[in-house]
């Protein structure tokens, strides 16, 4: 296990946070670590996409979901699909 310092606002507002949900403070801290990291690599996968960078298979994998799954990521984020028949082959790969 490895510990890390908080900030002292940080751990307030997971203490608040922890009485709102009636629970420990370091049971809530690691869920909003994870939950946390989860939305930060979704948003830097979907800014991937975005860019051009990654192909739509490759941003599916990124996030470990299916391409379906990711269609629909990529959709709420308004941002539109553009799937050419270079990716379509480099996804095939």
């Amino acid at each position: 296990m490895k510990s890390v310092k908080l900030k002292e606002n940080l751990y307030k507002e997971a203490e608040r946070v922890s009485k709102t949900y009636g629970v420990k403070v370091q049971d809530i801290i690691p869920k909003a670590l994870k939950q946390g990291l989860l939305v930060l690599n979704e948003k830097n996968v979907l800014q991937l996409y975005r860019s051009r960078k990654i192909t739509l298979q490759k941003a599916a994998g990124m996030l470990s979901i299916d391409i379906w799954e990711m269609i629909e990521k990529i959709k709420k984020a308004d941002i539109h699909i553009d799937y050419s028949m270079e990716e379509l082959a480099e996804d095939i790969r």
